[in-house]
């Protein structure tokens, strides 16, 4: 087994994703691997229709480069929390879909072969992002570590 080389964590901001963040920065250090935070920016959702889909108000362009910018400067903060870390990536993308898709999208077109993500032990089997990480986990061509959050 080859050590990883491009570790990904999707980063929603929470007081989780920084613990998420922190063994991921762990796990780059030991492995001397790429880093990279993803930010994951979607419509927001105007709730259930017929047939169990939903809607989505889009975001204006203008909007959607300030929330970029804004979710970029998050990451930017939360990067200059770590230590040790040789290369790291900052990443913000839109999602017109699922975030989850997003997510395997980038994990595909960036060799990625970790994603770290968070486990609240709560009701689903990667508990705070729910069916995200479920979805990115059944989705990704790469191994999938999920990090333990004791409540």
């Amino acid at each position: 087994m080859k050590p990883y080389q491009r570790i990904l964590v999707p980063v929603d901001f929470t007081k989780i994703s920084n613990t998420i963040v922190a063994r991921a920065n762990e796990l780059a250090n030991f492995y001397q691997a790429h880093l990279t935070l993803l930010n994951v920016l979607e419509d927001a959702s105007l709730g259930n229709v017929a047939f169990g889909g939903t809607d989505k108000l889009g975001m204006s362009p203008v909007m959607r480069k300030n929330q970029t910018n804004l979710a970029t400067e998050k990451l930017r903060k939360l990067a200059d929390s770590l230590s040790g870390i040789a290369t790291i990536a900052l990443e913000t993308t839109y999602a017109s879909g699922k975030p989850s898709e997003a997510i395997i999208q980038f994990v595909k077109d960036n060799g990625i072969d970790l994603v770290v993500v968070g486990n609240s032990g709560k009701k689903s089997v990667l508990g705070f992002m729910g069916s995200t990480a479920e979805a990115t986990l059944k989705g990704v061509p790469c191994d999938v570590m999920a990090v333990r959050i004791m409540d």
